[in-house]
């Protein structure tokens, strides 16, 4: 016979997913047991039963290689940047729940979309599909006008986890102007600490130039998973910048947001669009969804029915012929010059999350004057 007896919690294995906050993904902890009496074979067995229900929850969890093709974006989700009394809750859940079933396995949000209402539905949403939480990939987004310090974001994280009543999200990301707020040094330390504790898997950054995109890599390394930033047929200036291939190059995933501008590039009519969706019998979207995800890129797509939704999935069912997509990534926006971009908020240019939004009213100003 034989006593186990631990006074303190010790570790087992790594990134084990537990509901339960309190409990670790970076370890599993067996808690005080005093005297209780077994025999060393029925020790060795319980220990080999809890390390493989351990190593089988690791081999589940969802990663970079098995994300689907495209992610939902949640801007518009429960309104814009106030909840909308006269929003449609249940068509957008219904929604979110349909793009779940059909295989779309990343979700991103923010706090600030519609005051937190875009997470309250997203979260519902993610209960309604009964699709187990480990085949989820879940990026929790943190802007300056969410939280100014580190004590805040937390509040924001534990707030959203407590919403989705889960214990961890994949990526917690943050926009480069917060952590130039913060200082990267104590994000460094912070998001090490959440990453012990099992309430992130990996952090990610937004909407960065490529200077501090190096220095949040060389102290993340391959814990920062994505960089999410704007690109679409336009607006194409973190390629232009060398942002997307310092990313590709080095393993983080270049999540894009506004791939289709939200309808406006297809409004637009662009001739090389038209022909391309004449010649495969597809529409404009489907062609540029195609494009970007040929590029290596993650396009997140917000849509409310179930119509778009199959039309944006079918965008990957045929493939673009190489010519084609040379004309695609050589495109350039005639008689067109980008605004200067405004990364840490000087007011000195645009900000650059706001450069698909203005495009059409630039491109009509510059294109009058000549």
């Amino acid at each position: 016979m034989a006593t186990l007896v631990v006074l303190k919690p010790f570790r087992i294995c790594p990134r084990w997913p537990l509901k339960n906050p309190k409990d670790s993904l970076s370890t599993v902890s067996i808690y005080k047991i005093l005297k209780i009496k077994t025999t060393t074979i029925d020790l060795l067995k319980f220990f080999k039963n809890l390390y493989n229900k351990c190593i089988s929850k690791i081999q589940i969890m969802i990663n970079k290689q098995q994300l689907s093709k495209i992610g939902i974006g949640t801007w518009g989700v429960g309104g814009f940047m106030e909840p909308d009394p006269k929003n449609d809750d249940e068509k957008q859940i219904n929604a979110i729940v349909y793009s779940l079933n059909k295989g779309i396995n990343y979700v991103g949000t923010v706090y600030m979309y519609a005051k937190g209402k875009a997470v309250d539905l997203l979260s519902k949403a993610v209960k309604k599909s009964k699709i187990a939480r480990e085949k989820i990939f879940i990026t929790f987004s943190v802007y300056k006008s969410d939280a100014k310090t580190i004590q805040e974001v937390e509040e924001r994280l534990d707030s959203f986890l407590k919403t989705f009543d889960m214990g961890y999200v994949d990526s917690l990301q943050f926009t480069m102007g917060l952590v130039d707020d913060i200082g990267l040094e104590l994000v460094k330390k912070f998001v090490d600490r959440l990453i012990e504790q099992g309430k992130t898997r990996y952090t990610s950054l937004a909407n960065s130039n490529l200077d501090y995109l190096k220095k949040y890599h060389l102290a993340f390394g391959k814990k920062l998973f994505a960089h999410e930033g704007c690109f679409n047929f336009e607006v194409r200036e973190n390629e232009i910048l060398g942002i997307t291939d310092y990313a590709q190059q080095n393993g983080i995933l270049n999540v894009v947001y506004q791939p289709l501008r939200r309808n406006r590039t297809a409004a637009r009519n662009w001739s090389l669009l038209v022909e391309l969706a004449k010649k495969y019998g597809r529409t404009q979207n489907q062609i540029l969804l195609n494009w970007v995800v040929s590029k290596g890129f993650f396009p997140l797509v917000k849509s409310s029915t179930k119509e778009h939704i199959d039309e944006n999935l079918a965008s990957f069912s045929f493939q673009i012929d190489d010519d084609d997509l040379k004309k695609l990534n050589e495109f350039k926006i005639p008689n067109y010059q980008s605004p200067k971009i405004d990364w840490f908020g000087t007011g000195e240019g645009v900000a650059i999350h706001q450069i698909p939004n203005i495009f059409d009213k630039e491109y009509e100003k510059q294109n009058k004057k000549l």
